[in-house]
């Protein structure tokens, strides 16, 4: 009985693994590429950077709405992997929403910024003191709406270098999952794993799909650090 369950198992990992290469791109009629995930159209790394910034941030949110956060247990060893994925992917929609908020509640701000894209600190400076002359209202000054975007953004950015850093340690760890934890998954378990064989693929491509969309989201909010370093330039208002 036990050669049995151990064959099943071993066809059942096999196969997870072999089904995890729907994380090849394909390509549709107009030659935009993407990763296939049940009936939707997941975009690649490559057509993500593509698109303009509010487009790009746009698709990125859909994406991972549609790859959703639902839970698929198949046994202790497997479900400590795949929750740890299922937390960062959390983590990294909750942050690219947050950053959404701060990018649709200061859109004054980013239209300042690239309008004076490419200008000197003394030039900004200059800037922000003529826009804030002619401001009617507190409120409607720039200068203090700069230094609360800028705030706002740095939180942003730590929290999403830390979550990089635990993107890089879960990816190493799904990648080796399998091999590395052969015998306990053969053996303590085993009866969990054969009863929910079945649910092996789903869990594993799930987390395959998540750590894609969520280094995705991840290297979206890292690219706005271009933005973030023209605030910098600002000294003082």
């Amino acid at each position: 009985m036990k050669k049995i369950i151990k064959i099943i198992l071993a066809v059942s990992l096999v196969t997870a693994v072999l089904t995890g290469c729907v994380m090849t791109p394909q390509t549709d009629a107009l030659g935009n590429s993407f990763v296939g995930f049940g009936e939707h159209q997941i975009v690649t790394e490559e057509e993500a950077k593509k698109l303009p910034r509010g487009e790009r941030l746009t698709r990125i949110s859909i994406d991972m709405q549609n790859i959703g956060f639902k839970k698929v247990k198949v046994s202790n060893l497997m479900d400590s992997v795949t929750e740890s994925i299922l937390s960062i992917f959390e983590n990294q929609y909750e942050l690219l929403s947050r950053y959404t908020l701060i990018v649709d509640d200061h859109k004054d701000v980013t239209s300042f910024i690239y309008a004076n894209e490419g200008k000197s600190s003394e030039e900004l400076a200059e800037e922000v003191r003529r826009f804030d002359m002619m401001a009617e209202t507190e409120d409607q000054k720039i200068g203090p709406k700069l230094q609360r975007y800028r705030t706002a953004n740095d939180e942003i950015q730590k929290q999403n270098t830390i979550l990089a850093g635990e993107l890089v340690k879960q990816t190493v760890r799904l990648a080796s999952f399998f091999q590395e934890n052969s015998e306990e998954l053969l053996g303590a378990d085993a009866l969990t794993m054969l009863l929910n064989a079945g649910k092996i693929s789903e869990a594993y491509n799930l987390a395959e799909i998540r750590i894609h969309m969520a280094s995705i989201a991840n290297d979206f909010i890292d690219d706005e650090k271009a933005v973030l370093e023209i605030t910098k330039k600002f000294k003082r208002y």
